[in-house]
């Protein structure tokens, strides 16, 4: 009955489909055909009036021959051509003339055109004369011609069925009800002509129908269909669809069900099935429960150790002794870290690692492992980078080592410094020559070990003097030397946890280099930049202070100041380079004059300053007599095929208890240089007090 039902269902469907579609196809073709014809009639009312009103314009034109307007070109004739049939579609009356208007025809030379004409009034001496012409029906024909190249087939007829425009080609032999056109359209109005029509038939009419009329059918029709499927599976089938799914899904859960097996036991298959899956449910959960507790651990640790090293990091750059940043590494590694076993080994003047948490069993002091011995793991390690072993004891090494590296994994760290000056800045040297001046590798040091010695052979006493000098160089970083072991009541060195410790340890090495860069900045502060002494500033402050401790102490202080001679006819003949590099030797001359407890200090220009604490007249005399002929001897342009010297005047004065001060100091001295360079140069004047 259901099926019945449906089938009836589609029938009147595609019943009522096409009616719609019958409807929707008539109506198309009147659209089209109302338009198509008023387009048309506005454009043949437009050529006729623009042919009357031309006409009008020239109706006083007498004779025969061409009239050029603004139409196409009209003739002035006695009577009306009988070959062109034209009718009169205007009576005229008052100042309007009669229009006359023909057939369409198809002339030589003008194509396919509209004949047209008019009478004149009549004149003296004359009888009715009438206006022709033609105007072209090409844009008509073209219209016609782009509507069949859309789809819509047009046919212009008169009253008996002729065909006046366009093409019978394509339009059906008879105009039955299925023919697609649907009646006749006037062209123009009956004041005019109102024998021709137009005939409309669009082929594809089923095509160009709207689509939401037909879609709306369509889908009430298939609501209706589907809703009869949907009555069918919801009303009589549920019950065996639904068991059979159920049994499906059971038995590929792994249930054992008969073929056809009856609800009963399908339920119990069911309830069997979903007590298995909540116990595997609840396993589930508790898994996840535990990772997400560990996850969570492992999260807490990690921040835990990242506020931990973020403290650490802060109070090593915090620092201004280096002793100080090894400290603290330490005891973040130890304290914080929880690797208890963590050692430092610090680097001594004589090129050895020195551990204070570790003592030498014979001599009782801290232990030493000398730097230089290739046997020694901790040195190897030490010039070659980190290290990460399971059992060091297993690598070469020396006997004393074995209580600092132990048994258990065990993780070596060199701790330096990061370097940012190269040898010529660390040192103030000026010989392009040398093979370091320009080069970018600032471990330079690496180049004084050879390869045998990372590989633990080789005489330990055959590097030793070059490894020494290296380490006490002034370029050389101040390092370093981190062991963490791993101790029963500590944590075990791991690959995962030996990163944190790694990334401190890089920190510490940035520590290290803010230590430098305060260390530098002092020493810049009180400096001089060319030669190395003491700058103006410091100078001043160094003779307040020694003044004060003559004061103190009632001794007396002596004050030297140089000059030295034609420096600027030096300056121009050897140039700038030449006087720096003599200025250097200067003062590398009156370092080595100078007593250690002298201060040596470049006032200014060319000019220098000694400063003599606890020196009498005679003996700063005897001073200055060492600088001047130290300074005359000196070859100040080795390269010169000559000799090149120069001299310096000096000027000294004594103070006895201090009693003068620095500015009376300076300038008692500063004049006694100066009487010292009228008097003849390179010369020797003790101001006398007073």
């Amino acid at each position: 009955m259901l099926l019945v039902v449906l089938l009836a269902n589609l029938v009147c469907g595609v019943g009522l489909l096409g009616a719609l579609r019958a409807d929707l196809s008539k109506d198309l073709v009147a659209v089209e055909s109302t338009a198509v014809s008023f387009r048309i009639s506005s454009y043949l009312m437009d050529k006729i009036l623009r042919f009357a009103s031309a006409g009008e314009q020239g109706r006083r034109i007498m004779g025969e021959g061409r009239v050029n307007l603004d139409v196409d070109a009209m003739t002035v004739v006695d009577g009306l051509p009988a070959e062109w049939k034209l009718k009169r579609v205007r009576s005229g009356t008052g100042e309007w003339l009669p229009v006359f208007m023909g057939n369409p025809l198809d002339l030589p030379n003008r194509g396919h055109v509209l004949p047209l004409g008019f009478r004149i009034a009549e004149g003296p001496g004359h009888g009715q004369r009438y206006v022709v012409g033609a105007v072209s029906l090409a844009d008509v024909d073209g219209y016609l011609a782009d509507l069949r190249r859309r789809g819509i087939l047009c046919l212009i007829v008169d009253h008996e069925g002729r065909t006046v425009l366009g093409e019978n080609r394509g339009f059906p032999s008879r105009p039955d009800s299925t023919s697609g056109f649907a009646g006749e359209s006037r062209m123009m109005s009956a004041a005019l002509f109102d024998d021709w029509s137009l005939r409309t038939f669009i082929p594809d009419a089923g095509s160009r129908l709207p689509f939401l009329p037909q879609a709306a059918l369509a889908s009430f029709i298939l609501f209706n269909v589907l809703a009869l499927v949907f009555l069918r599976r919801r009303f009589l089938q549920p019950a065996e669809s639904a068991l059979e799914a159920l049994a499906g899904t059971v038995a590929e859960q792994g249930e054992l069900l008969p073929p056809r097996a009856a609800p009963g036991q399908v339920a119990g298959a069911v309830g069997s099935l979903l007590s298995r899956l909540r116990f595997d449910a609840e396993e589930e959960k508790r898994s996840m429960l535990e990772a997400t507790e560990r996850r969570v651990r492992e999260i807490s640790d990690s921040q835990k150790d990242l506020l931990l090293h973020h403290r650490l990091t802060k109070k090593m750059l915090q620092s201004r002794e280096a002793d100080d940043v090894f400290d603290i590494l330490l005891g973040g590694i130890a304290g914080g870290y929880g690797f208890s076993g963590a050692l430092i080994g610090k680097v001594s003047d004589d090129a050895c690692l020195v551990f204070q948490g570790e003592t030498d069993p014979v001599t009782g002091i801290p232990l030493r492992i000398p730097l230089w011995d290739p046997g020694s793991l901790l040195a190897r390690t030490f010039w070659s980078g980190n290290m990460l072993h399971e059992s060091p004891r297993e690598l070469p090494h020396l006997p004393e080592e074995e209580s600092i590296i132990g048994s258990s994994p065990v993780l070596c760290l060199p701790v330096m410094r990061n370097h940012k000056v190269s040898c010529v800045e660390a040192k103030n040297c000026v010989d392009r020559s040398c093979p370091n001046y320009y080069s970018g590798n600032l471990k330079c040091w690496l180049r004084r070990i050879p390869p045998d010695f990372l590989d633990g052979k080789g005489n330990p006493e055959i590097n030793r003097e070059a490894i020494v000098a290296c380490l006490r160089c002034s370029v050389f970083p101040t390092s370093a030397l981190f062991v963490v072991r791993s101790v029963d009541n500590g944590k075990t060195v791991t690959r995962e946890n030996a990163v944190p410790i790694t990334n401190l340890a890089s920190e510490a090495g940035l520590a290290l280099e803010v230590v430098s860069l305060y260390d530098s900045m002092k020493v810049m502060a009180v400096t001089d930049g060319l030669t190395g002494l003491f700058n103006h500033r410091e100078f001043y402050q160094s003779l307040r202070r020694e003044l004060e401790r003559a004061r103190r102490y009632r001794h007396t202080i002596s004050l030297l100041m140089i000059d030295v001679d034609d420096f600027k006819q030096f300056n121009d003949r050897f140039g700038h380079p030449a006087g720096d590099f003599a200025l250097r030797n200067i003062a590398e001359l009156l370092r080595k004059a100078a007593r250690t407890t002298d201060i040596v200090a470049r006032y200014g220009g060319e000019e220098f300053s000694v400063i003599l604490p606890e020196s009498t007249p005679g003996g700063a005399l005897m001073v200055a007599e060492r600088i001047k002929s130290e300074v005359a001897a000196c070859n100040f342009v080795p390269n010169s095929p000559d000799p090149v010297h120069l001299s310096v005047s000096i000027g000294i004065y004594s103070s006895d208890s201090g009693e003068a001060s620095e500015d009376q100091m300076v300038s008692l001295a500063d004049e006694a240089s100066y009487m010292a360079k009228k008097s003849g140069k390179n010369r020797v004047v003790v101001k006398a007090p007073g």
